[in-house]
């Protein structure tokens, strides 16, 4: 995936699915993109997920709930 497609979702609710490299993040907000890392925010924690595995990203809601 590109970086700069990516930075395009930034503050956007999102789920993220690695396929059967990992696990699918469910509802995450995606604060910041940096080399081939994705910071996001979701249920009171951070995670950092690497690009290179990323399958699919879809946005599920433009405001953000904590």
């Amino acid at each position: 995936m590109s970086n700069d497609l990516i930075k395009s979702y930034i503050g956007k609710v999102c789920n993220i699915s690695s396929g059967s490299f990992g696990s699918t993040f469910k509802k995450v907000k995606i604060l910041e993109v940096v080399d081939n890392w994705i910071k996001v925010e979701g249920r009171g924690k951070i995670d950092l997920i690497n690009i290179d595995f990323i399958q699919n990203i879809k946005i599920v809601d433009d405001k953000y709930k904590k």
